[in-house]
């Protein structure tokens, strides 16, 4: 309900176009006496800023579990509205993000050993439980202030885990504090910290010394410098998280039984998850081509508690009785994609190549893991934009490599209308699992249609074919390839 009234109040704001007295935040000096004049109407202190997009997709698919003679028909919808309530109050920005969900909450959210959809279900409208259903969620909130025409700070809840380009991203709300200078001799140049987690406390729930132990703290410098006619974007990320367990474990690994939610409660004490990430990212021209690429490193140094015992042999009761053991484990992960295209008259052409490490004794558990191209890439319709492919917890394609020609923005004829069109070929990198010796290509085609110039309509349609290698049956790969998965999706946007 408090979402709903935030919601109503942006609202208003966006009408009203007025602020309370200007108010000094040290003389009135406790936010008790502030309320007492926030209320009253006075001048013009505030600018105010609304813009977003509203999105409404329409499903329909075959095969979408990727197996043999399962060739399911299903059809479903999804949308979402994303606002972004902008105040501005001098020399300082209030920047925050309110999302609506409205998805079908009968969408087939499916999981099989080969496959994973990568978009999430957790937010549904339901018509048969509307008052427990809370599809609101305010997703930034901070604060931006220039300090002159070159440095400025950021605190809050703001963008994270995205740097460069779109490759090995998956941008999410991250609490952080950043200072930029976009004018030192070398160009710009930022740091950041970022509290990700707040959970080092006593049994009894009290902070005591070393409490910051058992947190998630991350710290980082980048730059973004100029050589020629290409943009070269350093990033130097550090992690300390002793937060997760192997219930979250962020996606690196698959909780083993009901003896795992001890890990919950079970003080990590130094143990954790340590991070290294350097990435390095470039765009610009290459004489009459443009391009783009990234090239990053993840240093894992791993050690948790961990109950080892087999799935579902233990309950929650004697679980605890059970001594738990320190796991160590380092293994490293890397990627690289590289993008060159070239805007003609017809249109835009182009091809781009990726490559997703992959350690048969990687993850927290040593139980494998690889490099993730991550949700933002959306490497192809079908396998990777909503199916992820090469572990049950893929948001892409996981220890692969593809190589992709494409063409889009073609002129189809009438001056609004435009298509796009593509074909990916997909090599696993993997060894010792389901996926390894895996190959699989896609071949994509879509259309758009501009109604006006902030709405779009566009079709999608994807063809995807898998091609097991007998080398993964031993690790569970499928003892015979899948049928095609095909899919068309309809989509409006509505841009503001």
């Amino acid at each position: 309900m408090k979402k709903v009234l935030l919601a109503v109040l942006v609202v208003f704001f966006a009408t009203a176009l007025y602020a309370g007295d200007d108010v000094d935040p040290l003389a009135v000096g406790t936010q008790a006496a502030r309320d007492k004049v926030y209320k009253n109407f006075g001048n013009p202190q505030v600018q105010f800023d609304l813009s977003g997009e509203f999105d409404a997709r329409g499903y329909y698919w075959d095969n979408a579990t990727i197996l043999k003679d399962r060739k399911i028909d299903t059809d479903y919808y999804r949308g979402y509205m994303d606002l972004w309530p902008k105040l501005k109050i001098g020399d300082t920005q209030l920047i925050t993000k309110l999302e609506m969900v409205d998805q079908n909450p009968w969408a087939p959210y499916l999981n099989t050993p080969t496959n994973n959809y990568s978009d999430s279900f957790d937010q549904s409208f339901n018509n048969l439980s509307l008052s427990k259903k809370n599809n609101i969620s305010v997703e930034r909130a901070y604060i931006h202030h220039n300090f002159n025409d070159a440095i400025f700070l950021e605190a809050g809840l703001m963008d994270g885990q995205w740097w460069g380009t779109s490759f090995w991203d998956n941008q999410q709300p991250r609490y952080r504090i950043k200072i930029q200078d976009n004018k030192t001799p070398v160009g710009v140049v930022g740091a950041l910290v970022e509290k990700d987690a707040e959970l080092g406390k006593n049994i009894d729930g009290t902070y005591s010394y070393g409490s910051q132990r058992d947190d998630y703290d991350a710290y980082a410098v980048y730059g973004v410098t100029k050589a020629g006619d290409i943009y070269i974007s350093p990033l130097l990320f550090y992690v300390k998280d002793s937060s997760f367990t192997t219930l979250a474990a962020k996606n690196l690994a698959t909780p083993l039984g009901a003896a795992d939610l001890y890990l919950t409660g079970l003080d990590q004490g130094k143990n954790g998850l340590t991070v290294i990430y350097y990435a390095l990212a470039f765009n610009g021209k290459l004489g009459p081509l443009s391009m783009e690429a990234e090239v990053g490193l993840k240093d894992y140094r791993s050690q948790i508690m961990k109950h080892l015992v087999s799935p579902g042999t233990l309950t929650d009761l004697n679980a605890a009785l059970i001594p738990a053991t320190l796991v160590k484990n380092n293994w490293d992960e890397w990627g690289a994609y590289l993008n060159l295209w070239n805007d003609m008259d017809f249109g835009r052409a182009g091809a781009w190549v990726a490559y997703g490490s992959y350690d048969k004794r990687g993850g927290p558990l040593k139980t494998g893991d690889g490099m993730d191209f991550w949700d933002d890439f959306k490497s192809n319709l079908i396998l990777g934009d909503e199916i992820g492919f090469g572990s049950s917890s893929a948001q892409d394609l996981v220890g692969m490599s593809e190589i992709k020609p494409y063409v889009k923005y073609v002129k189809l004829g009438p001056d609004k209308l435009t298509g796009s069109a593509s074909f990916g070929y997909i090599r696993s990198n993997q060894k010792d699992s389901a996926f390894d010796g895996v190959k699989a290509y896609e071949l994509d085609l879509g259309v758009q249609y501009k109604l006006t110039k902030n709405l779009l309509y566009k079709i999608d349609a994807g063809y995807a074919k898998v091609k097991y290698d007998s080398k993964g049956v031993p690790f569970g790969a499928p003892t015979s390839d899948p049928d095609p998965v095909m899919l068309v999706r309809d989509e409006i946007v509505l841009t503001f």
